[in-house]
């Protein structure tokens, strides 16, 4: 978590948003929706995760004063909630938001909350809010991120037609992967924040 620049922190929003990763589970909701509508709808789910991003971003500071939280807890929670997440990517269970998607129209949930806008992105952005002294890279970073999750998003009939299932399952595989390794990087760095604390012997 040191040498934060937009870049990096663009590059980790992105990847913990997966759009890639999401585009079967957008088009699997949106195919009973007129295809004129599906476009609109994707805008507005995007909307509200890009707002609830924005409200961790500027809060962050609050709940760490507040509940008196340290960047080391944020670090190995958010570690492990990403790894938790990453694993159900690679190996799904009948108990994943991808696997459990409702028959009813989405609204908030679970397109925007927690497909996009989950636990460990949250979580993530609150941490970086805390460290990076420059609101303008945060908010840069988050808004540049959504924005090409949104772009992939509304191109994914267009991607689906390109890659196939095939394609879009190994993107989702690898995207995993790569999330698995943003994982365990976030815990060896909270650990290792832990024991800087740790009072010498």
């Amino acid at each position: 978590m040191k040498d934060l620049s937009l870049f990096s922190i663009t590059l980790v929003l992105f990847l913990i948003m997966d759009p890639l990763g999401n585009i079967n589970s957008f088009r699997e909701m949106l195919k009973r929706i007129d295809r004129k509508k599906q476009k609109y709808v994707i805008l507005r789910e995007m909307l509200i995760a890009l707002i609830a991003m924005l409200a961790f971003n500027f809060l962050g500071e609050v709940i760490f004063d507040n509940l008196q939280v340290t960047e080391t807890t944020v670090e190995i929670s958010s570690g492990v909630i990403l790894f938790l997440a990453a694993l159900k990517v690679l190996f799904p269970t009948k108990d994943s938001p991808r696997s459990n998607l409702p028959k009813e129209d989405p609204f908030i949930v679970p397109l925007a909350i927690p497909l996009i806008a989950g636990p460990s992105l949250l979580a993530t952005i609150m941490l970086y809010a805390h460290m990076e002294t420059s609101q303008y890279i945060m908010v840069a970073a988050i808004l540049i991120s959504w924005v090409l999750a949104s772009v992939i998003l509304l191109m994914g009939n267009r991607l689906h037609a390109l890659l196939g299932d095939n394609g879009l399952i190994a993107f989702e595989k690898l995207m995993g992967m790569v999330l698995i390794l943003l994982a365990i990087q976030r815990i060896f760095e909270g650990v290792e924040h832990f024991i800087k604390t740790l009072p010498p012997a």
